[in-house]
């Protein structure tokens, strides 16, 4: 008997410059994960090698493209724009029309070139406001990061910034009354830094620091090759890295010299201009994820140059009845917020 389509699993795809990560969500609780790397050649990677990633990615877990109830993928960028607005007091079916009009204050290029949904965060009947929570992209943009989908023969169903969907997997199953959320997600070339907590502004920022630039401080620092430094880096950051990591050495210590110089700037700049916004959390609490958030260790450092709490973010946590290999999987946090987003 064929089987029907509520029984396919959905699929949660992050495309990153580094590698793919897959996450298919069967229901009745049940994910399987997979991440399969991308060539580095220093260059973007072409539609048709992601698309056969992605491919070789599901055939890992036992499935094809056709064999999928739905896709939700992932998008980032400079063109991606997430913005918390403010719009008079309307009715729901309002919204839309009106945020097509005002969203032209917002947004730096034409309305009509962009791809615009909204979230409704909060209704103020007695300031006659509404709290919108906006998210653009450019046709352009969305249509060159769909394309690998395209070429195997599916679209995607839902199309999430990278953000939102970090949010998702980070508040999913928290009490979203009392609890601020605050996330560092690392990727390969760049990371992204999100607030959420009810009341307050939606805060994201996109930072130009992120793996590589932990690779280019070892070697640097140490005066190896790139390759051999990235070599180090994924070892030390794997299950079993086979040596004792020790931050005295000068590998690790070039790690902190960069942690010190390059990120934790750059998170007080941004923690700095949100206070013109609204509030922040008190305490503060950082969580962290992605790749290079494997890296033994690299939480509580962080931590003591921030001088608040680091934890790290692992999504796999989450999932009792996951497919999976041992050891964490904090470089699945996006995959795991698309896949959330089943429809």
């Amino acid at each position: 008997m064929r089987a029907g389509i509520r029984s396919r699993p959905w699929a949660g795809i992050d495309v990153g410059s580094f590698s793919v990560k897959l996450l298919l969500a069967h229901g009745a609780g049940r994910f399987s994960i997979v991440e399969q790397p991308l060539p580095q050649n220093g260059e973007s990677t072409p539609p048709d090698v992601v698309a056969r990633a992605i491919g070789d990615a599901l055939g890992r877990l036992g499935t094809t493209p056709r064999g999928l109830r739905g896709v939700s993928m992932g998008i980032s960028g400079p063109d991606v724009i997430i913005k918390q607005i403010q719009l008079p007091l309307l009715e729901d079916d309002e919204i839309g029309p009106a945020l097509r009009f005002e969203a032209r204050k917002h947004l730096p290029f034409d309305p009509q070139s962009m791809i615009i949904d909204f979230q409704l965060l909060s209704r103020s009947p007695s300031q006659k406001r509404l709290d919108i929570l906006l998210a653009a992209v450019s046709r352009e943009h969305a249509e060159k990061q769909c394309e690998p989908l395209k070429l195997l023969g599916v679209e995607a169903d839902i199309l999430d910034a990278a953000p939102l969907a970090l949010t998702n997997a980070l508040t999913q199953g928290a009490d979203l009354q009392r609890d601020a959320f605050l996330l560092l997600d690392i990727g390969h070339r760049t990371s992204h830094v999100m607030l959420f907590q009810r009341g307050e502004p939606y805060f994201t920022r996109r930072l130009e620091f992120g793996g590589r630039t932990l690779t280019e401080a070892i070697a640097r620092d140490t005066q190896v090759p790139f390759a051999e430094a990235e070599e180090w880096k994924l070892a030390a950051g794997s299950d079993e890295p086979g040596f004792r990591v020790d931050w005295s050495s000068r590998e690790m210590q070039a790690i902190q010299n960069c942690l010190r110089r390059d990120l934790v700037e750059e998170l007080r700049r941004s923690f700095a201009f949100y206070r013109t916004l609204g509030q922040l959390p008190d305490p503060m609490r950082l969580w962290i994820s992605g790749g290079s958030a494997r890296l033994p260790g690299l939480s509580s450092h962080l931590g003591e140059l921030l001088g608040y709490p680091v934890l790290l973010f692992d999504p796999l946590e989450k999932l009792p009845n996951s497919d999976q290999a041992n050891g964490p999987g904090p470089q699945f946090a996006q995959a795991y917020g698309l896949a959330l987003r089943t429809a």
